[in-house]
C-alpha cells in the first residue's frame, strides 16, 4: 500500500502538477476578474440614509433595519403599483411601472440591485443576437450566475440570521429572464404541433425592446418579493389588451374590494407570526432540552408549530404583493364564461387553508409559491420528459433537483426536495392503491382527516431541513422521531409500487359525451413541489 501510494504522488508530481502549471496563465485572469466583481459586490451604498425613525421601529418591533426596510417596501408597492392604472399610454406605463420598480427594491436593496445586471445583460443579449437558442443560452448563463450569488453571498445564513440581501430578488429575476428566454426559442419551432397549448399562447413572434425588457424585469417592484408572471401577460397589461381592454364588452371590476382582501389577509398572518414568535416558537426548539424530552405525539405537534411559525412569513410577503397587484389589475384573469363572474388569482402565491387541509403530497404545491411552481412546472417538468411521453419519477426527481439549487447550495434545500420527491411518488402509489379500497372508507370524514394531518406533519417535518439549512442540524432534527416517516414511506412505494390503479366501470362524461378536463386548461394538474 505505501509504494502504491508514492506511485501517486510520483505520478502527481511528474504529470498533474506541470499540466496545472500551464493552465495557471489562463486561470489567473478569471481569478481576478472574480476578485474585482466580488469586490464590487461588496460595496453596500444607499443614496437613502437610515433614518432615526427607523433605527427606532427597528428596535420596537425586534426586526433587523434590513427586514424593517424590506416590510416597508413590501407596504410601499400597494400603492406605487396601483398608480399605474393613472396613464393610459403603454409607453408611459412600462416608464412608470419600471421608474416605481426601480425606487422600490433600491430602498431596501440599494446597490445591491447591480447584481441582476449581468443576467439581464446577458439574457437580452441572447434575445437580439441567438433568438433561435434564446432558452438554452439563458439556462446556460444566468442560472449557473445565480449559483454564484448563492455561493458568495451566503445567502441562506443571511437571511436566518435577519441580514436581506438581495439575492431574493435575482431567485425571481432568473424565472422571468428564463421564462422569456425560452418563450422566444419556443417561436422557432419547425412543428408548432410538438407546442402544448400553453407554450403555444406564450410563444414571443419577436425580442422585447429595450423599454420593454427592462419594464418587465423591474416593473412595479416585483423584484422585493414576486411573484413569477409571464412576459406575455404582463405586456398585455400594460398595453391594455385582452382582459383589461377598456373597450371590452365585460370590462375589469373595480379592483378595491379584491385589494383589501388580500391586505387584510397579509395583516392576520403578520399578527400570528408576531403573536407565536413572542411566545418563543422558533427554529431553537429542534435543539432544546424541553423539546428532547417530550413524547413522540408532541415532538409531531412541535413540527407543525414551528412550520406554521416559518410559513407566515412568506404568507405574509405574498398575500401584500398579491394586494399591490390587484390593486394595480394585474392579478385579474377575465371573467368566467358560464357565470361572468370576475376571475382573481394571476399573482395569488398562496392559499393559507389550501396548504393546511391539503390531503396530499400532490395538492400541497397548488397552494404554496403557486407561481413559482407555474414555473418549474412550465419549464422544467413538462421539457425534460422524452417527446411523446408523459413525465416520470425522473422529471419529478430533475424538478425538484433544480428547485433546491434555485433556492441554494445549502444541504437542506437538498435534503427537503429530494425527500418530496419521494413524498409526492407516495402519495401517488397511495392514490392507486385508494382505489381498490371501498368508497364508503375512501371519502369518510375519518379517514380524510387522518391524511389531512399526515399530509400537515410530513410537510413541517420535511420542511425542517429547509429551514436548518446545514447537514447535522437538519440530520438531527429528522432523526428526533427516528425518520419514521421516510421509513413508512420507503417501505409503501417498495410495496404497493407495483398495484395500478382501478378503472371506473364508466368514466364521467361532459356534455355530447366528451371527458371533460381535468382543469380549465385541458392539461393535468400534476406538478412537483416547491419552498422559497
Amino acid at each position: 500500500m505505501e509504494a502504491m501510494a508514492a506511485q501517486g504522488r510520483q505520478l502527481i508530481v511528474d504529470h498533474a502538477l506541470p499540466a496545472l502549471e500551464k493552465l495557471r496563465p489562463l486561470a489567473a485572469p478569471i481569478v481576478y476578474g472574480h476578485h474585482v466583481f466580488q469586490d464590487l459586490l461588496s460595496i453596500e451604498h444607499n443614496a437613502i440614509p437610515h433614518f432615526a425613525w427607523e433605527l427606532e421601529l427597528s428596535q420596537a418591533t425586534g426586526l433587523s433595519p434590513s427586514q424593517l426596510r424590506f416590510t416597508l417596501a413590501l407596504f410601499a408597492t400597494i400603492p406605487l403599483a396601483a398608480g399605474v392604472r393613472l396613464f393610459r399610454n403603454p409607453t408611459m406605463r412600462h416608464l412608470y411601472a419600471l421608474v416605481t420598480g426601480l425606487l422600490i427594491v433600491y430602498y431596501p436593496f440599494g446597490s445591491g440591485v447591480i447584481l441582476v445586471l449581468p443576467m439581464a445583460v446577458a439574457a437580452y443579449l441572447a434575445l437580439l443576437l441567438a433568438p433561435r437558442r434564446a432558452g438554452t443560452i439563458a439556462w446556460a448563463t444566468v442560472f449557473p450566475y445565480l449559483i454564484y450569488l448563492h455561493v458568495i453571498n451566503a445567502s441562506g445564513e443571511s437571511w436566518k440570521t435577519g441580514n436581506l440581501d438581495f439575492t431574493g430578488g435575482a431567485m425571481v429575476a432568473v424565472l422571468k429572464l428564463i421564462a422569456m428566454c425560452v418563450c422566444r426559442q419556443d417561436s422557432f419551432r419547425k412543428n408548432k404541433e410538438d407546442l402544448t397549448p400553453y407554450q403555444a399562447a406564450h410563444q414571443l413572434v419577436a425580442s422585447p425592446s429595450p423599454l420593454e425588457f427592462l419594464s418587465y424585469l423591474f416593473g412595479l417592484g416585483n423584484l422585493v418579493a414576486g411573484p413569477f408572471v409571464e412576459f406575455s401577460e404582463y405586456k398585455a397589461f400594460i398595453e391594455l389588451k385582452g382582459p383589461w381592454d377598456p373597450n371590452a364588452a365585460q370590462r375589469m371590476p373595480d379592483p378595491a374590494l379584491r385589494g383589501f382582501l388580500c391586505l387584510l389577509e397579509g395583516y392576520l398572518y403578520m399578527g400570528m407570526y408576531l403573536g407565536l414568535t413572542l411566545k418563543g416558537w422558533d427554529l431553537r426548539h429542534y435543539h432544546s432540552d424541553w423539546y428532547y424530552a417530550q413524547p413522540l405525539l408532541v415532538k409531531c405537534a412541535a413540527f407543525c408549530l414551528i412550520g406554521l411559525v416559518y410559513q407566515l412569513r412568506y404568507y405574509f410577503s405574498w398575500k401584500i404583493t398579491e394586494s399591490a397587484y390587484a390593486f394595480a389589475g394585474l392579478d385579474y384573469m377575465g371573467r368566467d364564461t358560464v357565470t361572468g363572474k370576475a376571475l382573481w388569482g394571476r399573482c395569488r402565491n398562496c392559499s393559507f387553508l389550501g396548504v393546511w387541509l391539503s390531503d396530499s403530497a400532490r395538492n400541497v404545491p397548488l397552494n404554496w409559491n403557486i407561481c413559482t411552481g407555474n414555473f418549474l412546472r412550465r419549464y422544467v417538468y413538462e421539457r425534460i420528459a422524452p417527446r411523446n411521453r408523459r413525465p416520470g419519477f425522473q422529471s419529478l426527481l430533475f424538478t425538484q433537483l433544480v428547485s433546491a439549487v434555485w433556492h441554494g447550495l445549502y444541504p437542506g434545500y437538498l435534503m427537503f426536495f429530494v425527500g418530496t420527491a419521494l413524498w409526492i411518488y407516495f402519495s401517488q402509489v397511495l392514490y392507486k392503491a385508494e382505489t381498490h379500497m371501498p368508497s364508503s372508507l375512501r371519502n369518510s370524514l375519518p379517514y380524510r382527516a387522518v391524511k389531512i394531518m399526515w399530509t400537515g406533519f410530513v410537510l413541517n417535518y420535511m420542511a425542517s431541513a429547509f429551514q436548518l439549512l446545514d447537514f447535522n442540524s437538519s440530520s438531527e432534527a429528522y432523526a428526533s422521531v427516528h425518520y419514521f416517516p421516510f421509513i413508512l414511506m420507503l417501505v409503501v412505494n417498495v410495496l404497493f409500487s407495483f398495484v395500478k390503479a382501478k378503472r371506473p366501470l364508466k368514466p364521467p362524461t361532459g356534455p355530447g359525451g366528451a371527458t371533460p378536463p381535468e382543469n380549465g386548461n385541458g392539461e393535468g394538474k400534476g406538478r412537483s413541489m416547491k419552498t422559497e
